[in-house]
């Protein structure tokens, strides 16, 4: 027995048989049965039959040990062990409105991309009500004290990618929002960000301050007024959110052209000769540290939209029958699970009889007007008491001849195919007067599909064992994955200290201190999640939202312990640069198996990245296949003999003659590094890391994830030809 088999109930094989076992046990049959048979060589007909009959045989012991995986899926259906479902992407929708007044675009406006002959459009409809103005954000521009940079393209045209701003201690910058008209009425801005700002773990708040200013009927940027009560819900910028206030009244155009030195543009280029209405984002670092701030987008006269839709009229389910536990299906399914709330499904109605019941997770003892909701197969289904037949029921009984109607429900439209890109939801579906063009900055994401049947069927004896309570670190893990789809690679992280001083004087820690590595806090007590999402192979370091993060913390919550204190965040990203020299044969450009060498180095360049992919890479990986890996696991090191078997050309393309890896800065450093240009990594990480130094393998800490070195600092590719 293998040790990997022991203590295990293993499903029997039924008939462990080949093809090969049934032909040889027929033919030692043949001198008992048929002993005037002598010619047994492959070319007698009479053997052609035995083995054609072999082959029949074969093919229903393969339908008879599909026995015990038919009666494994049977059993988890008993459970109620579904496939995860399929879950929708969301796109923040960014709406224009025709001059003259604002314009409310109701909740469930719907908007979509364009249809072709071979695909229909990809419908997104939005979660919120919004007052759209009669202006547009034109222009940003970035200050670095007086000179500043546009950052338009970054902002405000798609594919909107944000800013990383870093503020060294005691200084500012602040970020200049144009608008081409002013309005009276309240400017609502979204803020979604890619690095929020830290936490003082002192006093509980941001490391940084936030002011907002506007610009006057004359002067320049130093002279522009702060605007009176700003609401701030992204506690001043730590987390996504929206940043509301009134401009006074006195608000007026300048034009950047005009403006007196010291301020002025960093290059000709971002120069704006344009009279805009602006209002400065002012973030000011107080602390005698660096402070990183990453902005993705800051959303003007948007909102949030799925794509999930609302059923267009109430859909008639069935009549009832007076039976006890009687089901009926919803039309469409799964059914939208709403974000940060304890009633994800409040948006389905249900009538029986014209009276609206309540939706339970459990049917209590007794009658009641209540149903139960599967969401994944969109079940809906009701009690058995009866006051007479059986009054120790629970849940009432729909009448018989009682209509049962779903009056309103939101489902799941798509999976994947919702990941669309920046700029792609351009079509106003909804028509809403006053609304003359809709578009979304930035791509969408989070959609996923319904997970494989397999992977159902690897999880199950989990969802048995832990029973949906977070104990140990795989349960914390398993149970990540149960919150929703969307969560790709997870790693749970548990308390850990330092079993030794560390280094300086006095040390930077002493033995027994929790370690604090990463801006991770890894005290007892405390049990850190790090959650990896999917957003495809064009994001090379996917980060999860603000949402996902909620939701992941919401659903664990629920089910660990009550002294534990979870901490969900994002991956640490240490970029991998990969220094590669390929050879190549000078026959294979004369014979066409290669366009040139320099198109074999650019292909090499892309399958590294393809392999340092952190969620689509990893040592599966095949790019020269095509074939996506399950990617890397947290903590996972890199090994070159990997890499050089991803990358490896065909054996009559050439080969690769020189491979190394070395490990570049992390992602999560906090600058500026240390004298000379050093990154002081031993107070930073539990272990030295030989920045820019090529070797054999890059050890990573538990706590870090791969991913592959970008521009400008990307992979280094040569080639050389060979006769």
């Amino acid at each position: 027995m293998n040790d990997s088999e022991r203590g295990r109930l293993l499903a029997p094989n039924l008939d462990d048989r080949t093809w090969r076992d049934l032909v040889a046990d027929a033919r030692a049959l043949i001198p008992t049965y048929a002993p005037q048979w002598t010619d047994h060589n492959p070319s007698d007909v009479g053997m052609t039959l035995i083995e054609l009959f072999a082959f029949l045989v074969e093919g229903l012991t393969y339908r008879l040990n599909r026995v015990p995986d038919k009666n494994y899926i049977a059993f988890l259906n008993l459970l109620g062990v579904t496939r995860d479902p399929q879950t929708p992407a969301r796109a923040f929708l960014t709406f224009a409105a025709a001059p003259g007044a604002p314009v409310v675009v109701p909740k469930g406006t719907q908007a979509q991309t364009r249809a072709s002959e071979a695909d229909p459009p990809i419908i997104f409809e939005t979660d919120e009500a919004i007052t759209v103005l009669p202006s547009k954000l034109k222009t940003v521009l970035r200050f670095t004290k007086a000179v500043f940079t546009n950052v338009s393209r970054d902002f405000s045209v798609p594919p909107a990618i944000g800013e990383l701003i870093t503020l060294p201690p005691s200084q500012a910058s602040m970020l200049a929002l144009g608008f081409d008209s002013a309005v009276a009425q309240e400017i609502r801005l979204t803020f979604r960000m890619t690095r929020p700002v830290e936490i003082d773990p002192v006093t509980q708040l941001s490391k940084v301050q936030v002011f907002w200013l506007y610009s006057r009927a004359a002067g320049v940027p130093s002279t522009w007024t702060q605007i009176p009560g700003v609401v701030d819900e992204t506690d001043s910028l730590t987390h996504d959110g929206v940043m509301r206030f009134v401009v006074p009244a006195d608000w007026a155009s300048q034009i950047p052209a005009t403006w007196a030195a010291p301020f002025g543009p960093a290059t000709p280029a971002d120069q704006v000769a344009d009279p805009l209405f602006w209002t400065g984002l002012l973030i000011f670092n107080p602390t005698a540290d660096s402070v990183n701030v990453g902005i993705e987008a800051i959303l003007f006269n948007a909102a949030s939209s799925f794509n999930a839709l609302t059923i267009p009229a109430p859909e008639v389910l069935g009549t009832g029958t007076g039976k006890a536990f009687q089901p009926f299906e919803l039309r469409n399914q799964p059914l939208f699970k709403r974000l940060d709330t304890d009633t994800p499904y409040d948006h389905l109605g249900v009538t029986v009889g014209g009276v609206a019941w309540t939706l339970v997770d459990e049917l209590a003892y007794g009658p009641g007007t209540v149903y139960r909701l599967d969401p994944v197969t969109g079940e809906v289904s009701f009690g058995n008491h009866d006051a007479t037949l059986n009054p120790t029921g629970h849940g009432s009984m729909p009448p018989a001849g009682a209509a049962v109607v779903a009056t309103s429900y939101r489902y799941v439209a798509g999976g994947t195919s919702g990941n669309v890109g920046a700029g792609a939801i351009n079509q106003l579906r909804t028509p809403v007067p006053g609304i003359v063009d809709v578009i979304n900055l930035a791509s969408s994401f989070g959609g996923s599909d319904e997970e494989a049947i397999e992977e159902t069927k690897r999880r199950a004896p989990e969802v048995l064992r832990n029973r949906y309570r977070a104990v140990t670190a795989e349960d914390y893990e398993f149970l990540a994955r149960e919150a929703t789809t969307d969560v790709a690679i997870v790693r749970c992280l548990e308390p850990r200290m330092n079993i030794a001083a560390g280094p300086g004087a006095p040390p930077a820690w002493r033995k027994d201190d929790p370690w604090t590595f990463g801006a991770l806090d890894r005290a007892s007590g405390n049990v850190n999640l790090v959650v990896v999402p999917d957003y495809g192979p064009a994001e090379p370091r996917p980060q999860p939202s603000e949402d996902l993060v909620h939701e992941v913390r919401r659903y664990l919550d629920r089910r660990r312990a009550v002294t534990a204190h979870l901490i969900v965040s994002g991956p640490r990203y240490v970029p991998i640069k990969a220094t590669v020299e390929v050879t190549v044969f000078q026959r294979a450009i004369d014979n066409g198996v290669v366009a040139s060498a320099a198109a074999v180095v650019a292909r090499t360049s892309s399958w590294i990245g393809k392999f340092l992919h952190p969620t689509r890479g990893g040592r599966d990986c095949s790019p020269r296949d095509e074939r996506d890996g399950t990617g890397w696991q947290v903590g996972q090191a890199v090994y070159i003999a990997d890499l050089f078997k991803a990358i490896a050309p065909a054996d009559n393309e050439g080969f690769i003659s020189k491979v190394a890896i070395e490990a570049q800065v992390p992602v999560y450093h906090q600058p500026p590094l240390g004298p000379g240009g050093v990154w002081d990594d031993l107070r930073e990480r539990p272990f030295s890391l030989s920045l820019g130094v090529p070797g054999a393998a890059v050890r990573l800490a538990d706590y870090e994830l791969v991913c592959s070195a970008l521009a400008p600092t990307g992979h280094t590719v040569t080639s050389l030809v060979v006769n």
